[in-house]
């Protein structure tokens, strides 16, 4: 039982938790306070009628003791005394020694009467017999044998009282029952919502934005000083990670120039015209892998760029669906090269804020993973759709698919997928492309995603801000072909 009530609460909100809990708590000292109020309320009724029932005793007793040894003039006083005392519903009855009846008042019951009495050598007990309540006093008599006198009353009056009370009672609890959970709720949320808060802007967080920290209160309570651990740990993995994205840019700066200077040595040497044909081969080798060093120095220079920001942010109005056809136009030939049909498809002006260079470089990649993935007779297709507020931007291929656990890892740095996907296109592939086009598409305010199934082909959907100010006159599906 223990356990499944720990796995219920492990799938339950903890705002939920904190309703429930503070319900339940408020419920129940409610119905504890509720029940002391019903009894301490019956005792105080019961401790009333008791002094009440001990003062008429008493002045039975000072009678009887006036009158002693005259019966007859103290039946008549206590018969006087009951008529006197009717009204609040006293009745009397009068006993000897040993217990045998000598006089009882017209409303006392038949039940007392016959009832013997309890503990006769106790000076006064009180007795609560059915609906009726009595004290009993032991007179003594100079000479003689003591009496015994009865006091009681009906308890219907304090019975009513009680019942009007715990209907009082009972209406207070349906009220407080209806609105414990709703103040448990409004704390709930109260008490929750700099969490909330600090939960938001954690999800927030992202290597593009290292900048934004948990808010502080000021309160300096356990959630202040959370958020201050928690920025405190922030500062220190944005400092770290500006001191890596600034070793890779001095990395990849320092690298371009050795890099550049190597590409031109060897092509120099590929001119000229008495080279043996195995220095050439390896010269073209060489040239090759300098070509790819320098590619994977530059994308590391992007992503540090864009990572650190320190590259600065030209955002404008930028047409995709324009990007889209220039930038099929450059890889025309590649598509052709390698017998794939190329063709993009634009259903109007695909309006979004972004840098046109970065834009113009994220479908690049895009294009360039489709192309080279792709086997001869396939076919990459690039759309751009605006739905609502957002511009879509999709690079769909018939290419060898990415294999199921690979797909949560297609994004991050220097990872490569099976190297068989490549159908031994001799393309070498830094593993940096879709690292640099999330981080592009981040920075734009949108998103990336990728679908893939083996042997069917991948399609990467890029959602990026639309710009809505100026309208848009539809137009008809158009399809440019490349190849």
């Amino acid at each position: 039982m223990r356990s499944r009530l720990t796995e219920l609460l492990r799938v339950i909100p903890l705002r939920t938790q904190l309703t429930i809990w503070n319900a339940a708590v408020v419920l129940v000292t409610m119905a504890a306070t509720l029940v002391a109020v019903r009894l301490a309320t019956r005792s105080a009724l019961h401790a009333d009628a008791d002094a009440e029932l001990r003062a008429a005793s008493q002045e039975i007793a000072l009678a009887v003791r006036d009158l002693d040894p005259d019966e007859t003039a103290i039946v008549a006083e206590m018969r006087r005394k009951a008529e006197s005392n009717e009204e609040r519903g006293l009745f009397m009855h009068l006993l000897t020694e040993d217990g045998r009846s000598v006089w009882s008042s017209d409303h006392c019951p038949e039940s007392i009467v016959r009832f013997p009495p309890r503990a006769l050598d106790l000076p006064e007990n009180v007795v609560q017999l059915g609906p009726y309540r009595y004290v009993r006093l032991r007179i003594e008599r100079d000479g003689g044998p003591s009496y015994h006198v009865r006091v009681g009353t009906y308890t219907a009056r304090i019975d009513e009282t009680l019942s009007h009370l715990l209907q009082i009672l009972v209406a207070i609890g349906a009220a407080m029952s209806l609105a414990a959970p709703l103040v448990a709720y409004w704390l709930a949320v109260r008490a929750t919502r700099p969490v909330a808060t600090m939960l938001r802007t954690a999800d927030r967080l992202s290597p593009t934005r290292l900048g934004d920290r948990l808010p502080v209160r000021g309160t300096s309570d356990e959630l202040d000083l959370l958020a201050r651990t928690i920025n405190g740990l922030l500062d220190s993995v944005a400092r770290h990670v500006d001191r890596q994205e600034q070793f890779v840019a001095d990395a990849a700066h320092e690298l371009r120039g050795p890099l550049t200077a190597l590409q031109g040595s060897m092509e120099v040497a590929l001119a000229r015209a008495d080279l043996p044909q195995d220095q050439q081969d390896t010269l073209s080798d060489m040239l090759e892998a300098a070509r790819h060093l320098s590619k994977v120095a530059n994308d590391l220079l992007v992503l540090a760029e864009s990572g650190g920001g320190t590259k600065p942010s030209h955002h404008v109005l930028t047409d995709l669906t324009a990007i889209a056809h220039q930038t099929v136009g450059m890889f025309s030939g590649a598509a052709e090269e390698r017998s794939v049909s190329l063709s993009v498809w634009a259903t109007a002006p695909g309006a979004a804020r972004g840098d046109p260079v970065d834009l113009r470089r994220l479908l690049s990649n895009l294009l360039d993973n489709a192309i080279r993935f792709t086997p001869a007779g396939g076919r990459v297709e690039v759309r751009v759709d605006s739905v609502a507020d957002t511009t879509i931007l999709t690079v769909r291929d018939t290419g060898a698919g990415i294999a199921p656990g690979d797909l949560d890892h297609v994004f991050d740095r220097f990872f490569k997928v099976d190297p068989a996907r490549s159908h031994g296109s001799g393309h070498r592939s830094g593993g940096l492309g879709l690292s640099i086009c999330r981080s592009i598409a981040e920075s734009c305010g949108g998103t990336i995603g990728i679908v893939s199934r083996v042997g069917a082909g991948t399609t990467v959907t890029v959602r990026l801000p639309a710009i809505a100010a100026t309208p848009r006159v539809p137009q008809s599906p158009q399809l440019a072909t490349a190849v």
